[in-house]
């Protein structure tokens, strides 16, 4: 069974790998745009956004999910 704190730390961790694609794919130069495009800004939103839901989760203990 898994419990908040292991699925807080799985989406923490994927929100974090997807966090730095969207700046590798910047640092690299992918994409026509100069600077940050759309897509990286929903991109960054989004794993930022799984980041925080990841951290609430794990605070939540060992319950189960």
């Amino acid at each position: 069974m898994v419990t908040k704190r292991q699925l807080g730390i799985m989406v923490m961790v994927g929100g974090g790998l997807t966090l730095l694609a969207v700046f590798a794919t910047d640092l690299f130069g992918a994409g026509q745009w100069s600077g940050f495009g759309p897509v990286q800004r929903i991109g960054l939103t989004m794993s930022i956004g799984a980041v925080l839901v990841g951290g609430l989760l794990i605070r939540l203990g060992d319950r189960p999910a």
